[in-house]
């Protein structure tokens, strides 16, 4: 018997989850709220997903800015703090004109895809699926009805580093991964709101259906691989789309999103290998969404009529094109400077950064932060002008202009990624360079700073009345001691004394013994005072 549902009342802009923390907590309670539209009144799997984000609420949702950030406060970091700091402009996200049309076609995406498709209780049949690695039973499933309309998700285009990726994070960190439905038998059954897929380098369609056997098992939180290894072990490409079908439907999964596509290995993978994917979405329901550039997309549905079941298109790089858009991102970016003398935004920084980013996000903050990274290690006066600028586009990502101008290709989106992985192991060796130069720095400081107790004399001290300890021991033990808050202001006796303590709690080692007169015990503790120090400790 099915548990009745109550509805919770959200004010604008708010959901039903808000008290989840959907970063972190993959699996929530279902939290039901009256559905947009009467057709889908009752429908458990609708009802459970919150509203999509208002207009307002996507602007912020996709910004986020540096707020420890002082330009003040840098005049009295090191080289090496400056750079670090330069590194957290990775983080800084800005609202792009496509998010409000991913907003609106991912949660369309899976209305439709709910609204198609039905759920089968099995009383008399538990089945068992895998969530954090501990058994569980559920007793219904979600079929899609064929007869249905074939279900459209939708592709994300654009050229490679334009925002996309990071667009999808923001998108899904809205709605809650896996909804727990109360069956009202004392038990559960889940649903998968979405699975993202990154597709790897020269991926094969073996490795997609792999890829989402892994992202079942992460939406379960599963340390150990379930699903992924379902998946691995069966063979034959059928029976591996026939296992990802069944999974489809056990968990009730929404939409599943590739990303990536332009690392597939299209030249080896069959044209109708990619039809199979839409067979699988036709007979389950589930909403297909892919994310890439168009050249891969084209690729994975050679035939417009099969590119056009895959949905809405949206184009992820049309921003670029803009001018008047990318002076405001570069104004905005300008707001966070490592520069010795605050730098004015002109036309000419402008003009020259749209040369050799051509508006894409990613690379405008690459070549500023390479910019910035420039003008702390540089031992010269720097000015920032346009010659400057292709200086260290020219330096930190050498060949990059050859490659941006025609970067809708997907040999060039390739190239594109090596030429920043090869801009980042720059950046990296400056860093290790900064972290070297300020050790090095930090170790003449200390070498010149004597201590008001010396080892010498600590060591010479002990070596009178002691033989038992090697010179490497007392000098660990002295530096224990020196360390502590507790030694400021000691004399050299009571260091000494502090010493001798440390190196008496060592495990007893058999050392080569100086063939000396040892000294009565006495004599010993009345160098030392030890005789004194419960007294004087307490």
């Amino acid at each position: 018997m099915e548990k009745k549902k109550y509805y919770v009342e959200c004010e604008e802009g708010a959901s039903q989850y808000d008290e989840y923390d959907l970063t972190n907590q993959n699996i929530v309670s279902a939290c039901y709220v009256k559905a947009k539209v009467k057709e889908d009144e009752g429908n458990l799997y609708i009802e459970a997903l919150p509203y999509p984000r208002e207009e307002k609420d996507i602007y912020r949702a996709y910004s986020r800015s540096f707020a420890s950030y002082s330009y003040d406060s840098i005049k009295k970091m090191t080289k090496l703090e400056k750079m670090l700091q330069v590194g957290m402009l990775k983080e800084i996200r800005f609202p792009l004109p496509f998010h409000s049309e991913l907003e609106f076609s991912f949660y369309n995406a899976l209305l439709v895809s709910y609204r198609h498709r039905k759920r089968c209780s099995v009383y008399d049949k538990n089945i068992n699926y895998m969530a954090e690695n501990k058994e569980n039973e559920m007793t219904s499933v979600l079929y899609g009805d064929s007869s249905d309309a074939t279900n459209a998700g939708f592709s994300l285009i654009g050229y490679s580093g334009c925002g996309k990726s990071s667009a999808i994070s923001t998108l899904v960190s809205h709605y809650p991964q896996v909804i727990m439905h109360d069956d009202g038998d004392d038990g559960y059954f889940p649903q998968i709101t979405y699975l993202v897929v990154n597709c790897i380098a020269n991926s094969n369609f073996s490795a997609l259906y792999e890829g989402i056997g892994d992202a079942i098992d992460k939406a379960f939180g599963n340390a150990q691989p379930v699903y992924a290894m379902e998946i691995k072990k069966t063979t034959g490409l059928g029976n591996k789309a026939e296992k990802v079908r069944n999974f489809i439907e056990l968990f009730g999964v929404g939409i599943i999103i590739f990303d990536e596509i332009q690392l597939i290995d299209f030249e080896h993978t069959k044209e109708n290998t990619f039809d199979s994917l839409l067979t699988l979405a036709n007979r389950t329901k589930v909403a297909i969404a892919v994310v890439g550039t168009e050249e891969a997309r084209d690729k994975m549905f050679h035939e417009l009529r099969t590119a056009r079941r895959v949905g809405t298109m949206i184009n992820g790089n049309r921003y670029c094109e803009n001018r008047e858009f990318f002076e405001y991102l570069v104004e905005q970016i300008f707001k966070y400077q490592w520069f010795k003398e605050p730098v004015e935004v002109t036309y000419e920084i402008i003009d020259a950064l749209y040369d050799v980013t051509k508006g894409i996000i990613d690379q405008l903050v690459s070549i500023y932060s390479c910019m910035n990274i420039e003008a702390i290690t540089s031992r010269k006066k720097i000015e920032i002008n346009a010659e400057f600028i292709h200086h260290v586009a020219d330096k930190y990502y050498p060949g990059i202009q050859d490659v941006i101008g025609s970067i809708g290709c997907n040999e060039d989106a390739l190239e594109l990624e090596e030429i920043r992985k090869n801009a980042d192991m720059r950046i990296n060796k400056l860093m290790d360079e900064a972290k070297q130069e300020q050790g090095m720095k930090k170790i003449k400081e200390n070498s010149t700073a004597k201590p008001s107790v010396s080892l010498h004399n600590v060591a010479a001290n002990i070596r009178i009345i002691y033989d038992d300890y090697t010179d490497s021991q007392i000098e660990d033990a002295y530096n224990k001691v020196i360390c502590k808050a507790s030694s400021n202001g000691k004399n050299e006796k009571e260091i000494t004394r502090m010493v001798v303590e440390t190196l008496q709690k060592l495990p007893k080692k058999h050392v080569a013994k100086n063939k000396m007169p040892k000294p009565d015990i006495q004599h010993m503790r009345s160098v030392l005072e030890l005789e004194n120090a419960d007294d004087s400790n307490s």
